[in-house]
């Protein structure tokens, strides 16, 4: 096992995945307080319409994970999911947690974090939705947004060339494909599988993306490949795990 925290550059981008989602039930207000309290500075979070086209910020489509069977976000209006216990499944101390609209995010915390927005689902006019909410915020500048759909993603940058954009990929990690098609979309970051990632794919990368970010840190082993690997970031549930250092990458 690995001495937690691991050390990392200062340009290492740690990333709160749906808060410290860790220690707190995910994408609620506690979890991304949670992440503020302990000095984290990136916070990603999932965005997906509700029945009245509220950007609300859940990761699940179905709500049974949470407690609530049969329930769907996408057939329920604002009002309605704003009854639901989002905290109690987690533990019961959380049982006051509600679901958050991005508006509310954004409004609460400002300028605090930088936000990757994963859009989840394939909605006619949510990307406009999340640019909007963006921009009325002023956060043009400290917002990310990401999607495994890469129609998602060419549409964002199709709206408004200067946000910009990470393609999260599942199997396949850093492959050839994988890579030029980022590119394609005009992508910042390219986010593979914390296990997909090797250094030479990083290198590999590097050519031609500003940055490799990971996701599905689930593990110690996975932490440590992320490091080695040479990538600039990643999503986790634990961003204890991680800290910012004065020197050089430390190889883990």
């Amino acid at each position: 096992m690995p001495d937690f925290p691991l050390v990392v550059p200062s340009s290492f981008r740690i990333i709160a995945h749906r808060g410290a989602s860790g220690y707190a039930p995910e994408n609620t207000m506690a979890a991304f307080s949670l992440a503020a309290r302990m000095g984290i500075r990136e916070v990603e979070l999932d965005v997906q319409f509700s029945q009245d086209r509220r950007l609300v910020v859940c990761h699940d489509r179905v709500l049974d994970r949470y407690g609530h069977p049969g329930g769907r976000v996408a057939e329920m209006t604002l009002a309605e999911l704003k009854t639901l216990d989002m905290g109690s499944w987690f533990s019961p101390r959380f049982a006051d947690e509600r679901i958050l609209t991005l508006e509310e995010l954004l409004s609460h915390f400002g300028s605090r974090f930088i936000y990757h927005v994963e859009i989840k689902e394939e909605a006619d006019g949510i990307e406009a939705a999340v640019l909007k909410a963006i921009d009325e915020h002023g956060l043009g500048d400290r917002v990310i947004v990401t999607s495994f759909h890469s129609d998602a993603l060419r549409t964002i940058k199709d709206l408004d060339p200067s946000i910009p954009v990470g393609w999260l990929v599942k199997e396949g990690g850093l492959s050839e494909p994988h890579i030029e098609r980022a590119v394609e979309i005009g992508c910042l970051q390219i986010c593979p599988l914390a296990r997909d990632l090797t250094p030479d794919g990083v290198q590999t990368a590097h050519t031609v993306l500003a940055e490799v970010r990971a996701h599905g840190v689930r593990s110690a082993v996975d932490a440590l490949n992320v490091v080695n690997s040479g990538a600039d970031g990643a999503t986790v549930d634990r961003p204890d795990w991680f800290a910012h250092g004065n020197g050089e990458r430390r190889r883990a």
